[in-house]
């Protein structure tokens, strides 16, 4: 799904799946990426195309893993931000949790994952000066 997004215009995402934070971009934002990116251990994934960048953190065996897609669209970054659960976790509690998750606060599902990805990319967005995930 990921390579379908970097491949397509934005596309409209469902926000019960993945955390949407947009902001307008000033100067090259790869270097603030990257930099905040290997501060926090999120490590490159595909696709890494000129436009859209993939990130992850961790690999969801001990908690969920937690992803962050930046897409430059001219002079605005959208960023996705998700923790993609995998099929065990998924089982093991007993299909309460989705096979995607955003990052927001609120509720009791994955609540520590999505407290360690919200506080991450509120720095980031911090550093750009946008409105931080609530």
């Amino acid at each position: 799904m990921t390579q379908a997004l970097a491949t397509q215009p934005q596309t409209p995402v469902d926000s019960e799946k993945r955390t949407v934070v947009s902001w307008p971009v000033y100067q090259d934002p790869w270097p603030v990426i990257a930099a905040w990116a290997q501060k926090h251990k999120f490590n490159p994934r595909e696709p890494q195309t000129g436009n859209t960048k993939l990130f992850q953190k961790g690999s969801g065996f001990w908690t969920a893993a937690m992803r962050t897609q930046f897409t430059l669209d001219g002079s605005t970054m959208h960023m996705q931000a998700w923790l993609p659960i995998g099929i065990f976790a998924r089982i093991g509690a007993l299909f309460m949790l989705p096979a995607e998750m955003h990052i927001r606060s609120g509720g009791f599902r994955a609540a520590l994952p999505r407290k360690i990805a919200r506080n991450a990319v509120n720095e980031l967005l911090q550093q750009v000066g946008a409105a931080p995930i609530p």
